[in-house]
């Protein structure tokens, strides 16, 4: 089957966005065990759900980058961090994971435009819209836990 060809920038950008998905699914899926571990039972399946979702992405990425002719490239990716147990620190660190992310594909929806490569750009669209979900999820929550603090901790998380 013939290949689409595209250019180096974007095959450059869907890598990039490839590898950030990959360290998310890697800290979601930490915090879902601790939280799940601590008793915090709606909240790690929400985590553990957030890194589904990621995990969708980075496989359609991998697609998309084979699917244009482009190579794999396996960089370094965040990890989680083990101190980082409490809800609130996690929050803070999904919010700034989200709004990265955002930014990164915003960048790459550019440049995909700027290349002429539609299809990509629709993927990136697409990724782009739920991380804008989970951006205001996590948002609305740590809103909430600020505002109620351990209170809504036991109402809703557990």
């Amino acid at each position: 089957m013939a290949k689409q060809k595209t250019t180096a920038r974007v095959i450059d950008i869907l890598n990039l966005v490839y590898t950030a998905e990959i360290g998310a699914i890697g800290i979601y899926m930490d915090q879902h065990a601790k939280m799940d571990d601590r008793g915090i039972k709606k909240f790690a399946e929400r985590l553990k759900a957030d890194a589904l979702h990621e995990m969708k992405h980075a496989e359609e990425l991998m697609e998309r980058i084979l699917f244009v002719g482009g190579p794999m490239k396996y960089e370094k990716h965040e990890v989680p961090a083990a101190a980082l147990d409490g809800v609130v620190d996690m929050v803070k660190l999904n919010i700034d994971l989200e709004t990265r992310a955002i930014d990164r594909l915003n960048k790459g929806i550019k440049i995909c435009f700027d290349d002429g490569d539609n299809g990509s750009r629709l993927l990136l669209e697409s990724i782009l819209k739920d991380e804008e979900t989970h951006l205001d999820e996590y948002e609305t929550l740590l809103e909430n836990l600020e505002t109620y603090g351990d209170n809504f901790i036991v109402t809703h998380l557990i």
